[in-house]
């Protein structure tokens, strides 16, 4: 590993963070479809990374700050999006604020290092409801694949990040940011192939 890889892997990983949800806010829209995407995945989303855009900020972190940043908006818009659906959202608002109480007191009682460790480990309570919704529904026909591609080559990148910084939680993001879209995008395209391919008649 040296400094110009893991540049390069910040910048990378950073562009696959902004576009993450680009494909899921535009399939919402494009087809009003949410079947299998979770409410409870943007607004926790949504804290995480207000969490994480202060934890870059408090370790100088200076090189990955953009990314929660304009990932904060996203969830934001994610939400929007999937109101626009028809989805009630207030029982995630309450889930929301709950996990932001969480984090905060975590930081107050065991520090920054602590929280970073809570936010990498966080990415898997982020993403558990999105894995539930999708496993749960016979047709998650409202996911969007091209997230969850994105997804596990953003997780690599940071992984790659954290390794080379010897960051704790940047490498627990990797490790279960690459794990949940393998299971998003094996569950999209399993249940695509049971939805597509025909029944065939029986042979009289």
């Amino acid at each position: 590993m040296n400094a110009t890889l893991a540049n390069l892997a910040i910048v990378a990983a950073t562009v696959g963070t902004v576009t993450f949800l680009i494909p899921q806010i535009l399939k919402l829209v494009r087809t009003g479809d949410s079947e299998g995407v979770s409410t409870t995945w943007p607004a926790l989303g949504f804290v995480t990374n207000v969490g994480w855009f202060a934890y870059v900020i408090a370790q100088a972190f200076w090189a990955a700050i953009l990314a929660p940043l304009i990932t904060f908006v996203s969830y934001a818009v994610t939400l929007w999006a999937l109101r626009r659906t028809g989805r009630e959202l207030r029982a995630s608002y309450i889930r929301g604020l709950t996990w932001a109480a969480l984090l905060i007191l975590t930081t107050v009682l065991f520090g920054w290092d602590i929280l970073g460790v809570v936010l990498g480990l966080s990415y898997g309570v982020m993403v558990a409801p999105s894995v539930w919704s999708a496993f749960k529904s016979a047709d998650p026909s409202g996911v969007s694949p091209g997230t969850w591609w994105i997804g596990a080559a953003e997780a690599s990148l940071w992984g790659y990040f954290g390794l080379y910084n010897r960051a704790a939680g940047i490498i627990t993001f990797g490790v279960v940011g690459i794990t949940a879209s393998i299971l998003m995008l094996y569950r999209y395209y399993s249940t695509r192939r049971l939805v597509e391919t025909p029944i065939s008649e029986p042979v009289p």
